[in-house]
This record gives C-alpha cells, structure tokens and sequence, in this order.
C-alpha cells in the first residue's frame, strides 16, 4: 500500500505538533496547505517543506523581500568566495594570487556591508518581537 503525499505531509504536521508546534489560521501563499507556527515563532508550510513570513501591510512585504533578496545576495557572494578559494589552492602564479586574494577582501567587504544591513533591518514587527522577550 503506496502512502499519498498528503499523508505525508499530515504526519509531518503531527510529528511538529507533538514537538511544540500549533496549528494556525493562515494557509501557506503558495500551496494553501494550513501554516504551523513552530515554537521560534516562526510560521512554516510542512507541505513546501519552507517558511513563511506574514506581512500585514505592502510597506512590510516589500521590506520582507528586499531582505530575503539580500540574503540571497549574501549567499551567492559566499558560493563565489569558495570558487576563488579552491583556485587560490592552486594557483602558484603570485600575480594571479594578488587578484584573488583582491577579490575576496572586495567580497568580504560586500558580505559583511549586507550582513549588517540585514540585521538592521529586521521588519517592525520582527523587531518588536525580538524586544519583548
């Protein structure tokens, strides 16, 4: 007996509900599968396998994504900080060591500049949430 994707994705919720989780009023955006809230206060759509975030107003939307693309941001600079650092393993060329090595602290720079303005520009309500505990 073959058991179905909803069945699945059921016990998944059953299986956060018993670790802390509660069921919510909010269906995901994408699939409208019901959103747990999980016990970090974090809302996440155990059939997309994915957290949401929930904006109330187009003002916190657009400063939800701005901040999601800048993590994505962040992460790609991350991935090209490794290539650099696989060739630097093995280039001997001390010309083609200076660039590299010019590139990752340009990288670097760029990666801490939007960490920063990741962490400071938690949405109001975030923010507000990150006060009262």
């Amino acid at each position: 007996m073959s058991v179905s994707s909803k069945d699945l994705v059921a016990k998944k919720m059953a299986q956060l509900i018993r670790t802390g989780a509660t069921l919510t009023s909010y269906a995901c955006p994408v699939c409208g599968t019901p959103l747990l809230r999980l016990k970090t206060g974090e809302y996440y759509c155990a059939n997309c396998d994915k957290p949401v975030v929930i904006v109330r107003s187009d003002a916190e939307e657009k400063e939800v994504m701005i901040r999601y693309g800048l993590m994505d941001i962040r992460d790609m600079l991350y991935e090209k900080l490794m290539m650099i650092n696989n060739e630097l393993k093995e280039t001997k060329d001390i010309d083609r060591i200076n660039e590299l090595v010019r590139s990752m602290v340009l990288i670097l720079e760029a990666y801490d500049k939007i960490t920063q303005i990741i962490n400071q520009g938690l949405p109001k309500t975030e923010a507000a949430k990150t006060e009262r505990k």
